[in-house]
């Protein structure tokens, strides 16, 4: 019976250090790897534990029990079970570690899912946008903290509620539903800008909106998503950029309205000089205005020699809103010697030739030639005339004087026959009186007023030589290069013998000294000729003078001749300029 014995007591330390081994095994993985016991099988896995804890300790406690006789069958069962037991814990080793990790590893990815979940759920609540879902009837579901801020809703006040429900406005709240019903139709996300209105804010704000359709898994139905973002602050920017491109576009187009003014200034100044009667300045005057207002009439009315009436000499526009003749007190621009503007902002003084009924704006300006009033500027508007439109006017006054003052006085000028015989300049009375006039007229402008006075070099030994005919021949010629080399509005003299001067207005110091220079170079290549005979070139000496405020006509031609006389003493054939050091 001894081999039977320590048989059952091998067999029992076998079974019970199995049984201990496989708890402390499974202690110790749960140790090192870290694994908790799912709260759903603590019970199942503390029983089990214990049951085999409590079988170690019966096959412990077998081993110290007296010898009692048992069958074959018995001790084969015991041989089984420590051979089962121990091939449990040998198995269990390699495998028990790989289980516990298992174990530890779906609850690592449980905690990691939860944490993004939480992650998700603060993203969602807390961004700064504005995120909801909706079930297939536009109720609410659930919307995050954003929306609660932005509305001053609680976190359930629009659960269950459709869009038109909560909205201020129900004809804003139909457009979001009938877009939702968009998404739910084709499935498909979409993008697009709404315009929602806030509580306590009387500006409506713009949304950046994503919606789309997502499968609810858990009851098979169809939600909405959907993400806004605020983008009020990017649209007003861009209407204060669109605004400001509009104003630039506009400024833009002033400045290019301005210049095409200047431009239509400048060529009628010019071809105001080059008139040879009174019915040209008019018509020039006309084309202008015509040109430069487009919606204005306008008329020129000329006081008449007898002083007792005033008569249109010009019209152009419109329908006719004035008298054609009436008399010199009809007009307030003609009594006071200014403008008259009459408009429905400027309740003024009407005058008596305005045809009745009256309507729209009237502005009469009075121009002047020496000194007096010869005729006005009536304009005509629908609208009110703008401060500009209203100075550009008096310069077209002012310049219509001066041009018919102009006129007159060459017309005059050329009846009385003021020009040299034999040259055809005008003669020195003219050039005098001329130069007078042109001398206030720069004064009053604040313009310079040039004066050049040339005379041939070396003429009296060319006269010796050639005879005073052949002489006269070259004082001709130069004279058709003076006329040639000036502008129509400048005036070219003879002064006397070899002698000339140049009346020069509205030009800059160094405009004038290229012109007298390009002029002294024309004269020494001019080419002469008596007949078929070849004529020595001739060279002149020039002074220039330019008119400085209060100085006289004797003292600017003085300075000029003096320039010239400077030339001649520093070697002829060239240009000198009146300095203050000439006594």
């Amino acid at each position: 019976m001894q081999p039977i014995y320590w048989n059952c007591i091998i067999a029992h330390s076998i079974t019970a250090f199995s049984y201990f081994g496989i708890s402390i095994v499974i202690g110790i993985f749960f140790a090192k790897i870290k694994a908790t016991i799912p709260s759903k099988y603590k019970l199942a896995f503390f029983s089990l534990s214990g049951f085999v804890l409590f079988r170690g300790f019966h096959h412990l406690l077998a081993i110290f029990k007296p010898h009692v006789p048992v069958s074959l069958l018995h001790l084969a069962v015991l041989d089984l079970i420590a051979f089962i037991s121990l091939a449990s814990l040998v198995y269990l080793m390699p495998t028990g570690y790989q289980i516990v990790g298992a174990i530890a590893k779906s609850q690592e990815d449980t905690r990691e899912l939860q944490h993004s979940q939480q992650i998700q759920q603060l993203f969602l609540d807390q961004g700064p946008f504005a995120a909801y879902i909706k079930d297939e009837q536009s109720r609410m579901l659930y919307y995050n903290q954003e929306i609660q801020s932005r509305f001053s809703v609680d976190p359930q006040e629009w659960l269950g509620k459709t869009t038109s429900e909560f909205l201020l406005d129900p004809e804003e709240g139909r457009r979001v539903m009938e877009n939702e019903q968009v998404v739910l139709k084709t499935l498909r996300p979409l993008k697009l800008i709404e315009e929602v209105k806030i509580p306590g804010n009387d500006q409506p704000c713009y949304w950046l909106s994503f919606k789309f359709p997502f499968s609810d898994y858990a009851t098979g139905a169809y939600r909405i998503g959907g993400i806004s973002i605020d983008i009020t602050e990017s649209i007003e920017a861009q209407r204060s950029l669109t605004e400001l491109n509009q104003q630039l576009e506009e400024k833009t187009l002033e400045l290019e309205a301005k210049k095409r003014q200047l431009i239509y200034l400048s060529d009628m100044t010019d071809m105001l000089y080059s008139c040879e009667s009174k019915d040209e300045v008019y018509q020039i005057v006309a084309l202008s205005f015509s040109q430069l207002f487009p919606n204005m009439s306008g008329y020129i009315y000329i006081i008449a020699n007898s002083k007792n009436y005033v008569q249109m000499n010009s019209f152009w526009g419109g329908e006719r809103s004035s008298k054609e003749i009436f008399s010199l007190s009809d007009c307030w621009a003609l009594r006071r010697g200014k403008l008259n503007l009459l408009s429905p902002r400027n309740s003024g003084l009407m005058c008596s030739h305005l045809i009745q009924p009256v309507s729209g704006t009237h502005l009469c300006v009075p121009f002047f030639a020496q000194g007096e009033v010869i005729g006005i500027l009536h304009i005509n508007a629908l609208e009110e005339i703008s401060p500009e439109a209203k100075q550009i006017t008096e310069i077209i006054a002012r310049t219509l004087g001066f041009a018919l003052n102009n006129l007159s006085i060459k017309q005059r000028l050329i009846h009385d026959n003021l020009r040299d015989g034999m040259t055809q300049l005008f003669n020195q009375n003219y050039m005098q009186s001329i130069t007078e006039q042109r001398l206030a007229e720069a004064e009053r402008s604040g313009q310079p007023l040039s004066i050049i006075f040339l005379d041939i070099d070396n003429f009296k030994s060319y006269n010796s030589r050639y005879g005073h005919l052949t002489a006269n021949i070259v004082l001709q010629g130069l004279a058709k290069l003076l006329l040639k080399s000036i502008r129509s509005f400048d005036i070219a003299c003879r002064w006397g013998g070899e002698e000339f001067v140049i009346v020069m207005p509205n030009i800059t110091l160094e405009t004038l000294r290229k012109r007298v220079e390009q002029l002294r170079l024309n004269i020494e290549q001019m080419q002469l000729k008596d007949g078929d005979q070849i004529l020595e070139t001739i060279t002149a000496s020039f002074g220039i003078a330019v008119s400085e405020p209060g100085i006289t006509v004797k003292d600017l031609l003085n300075r000029a001749n003096q320039a010239m006389l400077e030339a001649k003493r520093t070697g002829k054939n060239r240009v000198r300029e009146y300095v203050n050091t000439y006594n």
